[in-house]
């Protein structure tokens, strides 16, 4: 199933509008890889190589409790650029917070690699509280990855079923981006990949 980042207001400074990793579709790891220039959600360093042969150039890693996974993937794109001779950073990172340690941990630090270009949630990753509804631990949550987007000057976007407001407004301020999927429901592409939940 293929995934796109929503912009969710005009309002915001077009460097984080024009991010390249934002403008690609979102493929989850075992789906058909589209004949374009695409994401891929994986944590897997070769499912990661084989995308990019193909026309990957931005890798999503979901992280539950430390960033161990997106610094080894990290390493690993800087590997397979100079495998296939792309140019130094020419392959991105985008980092998915979707458990309570990974949130704990981005308070305490920030992501270590020059490679992300954009920071995300995964609300149902931290399955807290009444489905659709925003509880304080995931509140919190959004608020550390919404405040680390912008000291990085990164896009942050959310996705899960509590994303948006039943007036269809963010659920949490200070995010620019909503992950959804083909039909517009907010759903996390790391579901699909067989990733650990």
């Amino acid at each position: 199933m293929s995934f796109v980042f929503q912009l969710l207001a005009r309002n915001i400074r077009k460097d984080l509008i024009n991010r390249p990793a934002l403008l690609w579709p979102l493929i989850a790891d075992g789906d058909p890889l589209p004949g374009v220039t695409f994401s891929v959600a994986t944590a897997d360093a070769d499912v990661a190589r084989t995308a990019v042969v193909a026309g990957a150039r931005t890798v999503l890693v979901s992280v539950q409790d430390d960033f161990v996974p997106a610094d080894r993937m990290a390493v690993a794109l800087s590997v397979i650029e100079a495998e296939l001779g792309l140019a130094d950073g020419a392959l991105s990172l985008i980092l998915e917070i979707a458990g309570p340690g990974a949130a704990l941990e981005l308070g305490r630090s920030r992501p270590a690699s020059r490679r992300v270009a954009a920071i995300g949630i995964d609300l149902d990753g931290f399955a807290l509280g009444a489905t659709g509804a925003i509880d304080g631990p995931r509140l919190t949550a959004a608020g550390l990855v919404a405040l680390t987007g912008a000291a990085l000057r990164l896009p942050v976007y959310l996705t899960g079923t509590g994303s948006l407001l039943p007036t269809g407004k963010p659920a949490i301020g200070g995010f620019t981006h909503l992950l959804v999927d083909a039909e517009g429901t907010a759903r996390s592409p790391a579901r699909h990949d067989g990733s650990a939940r």
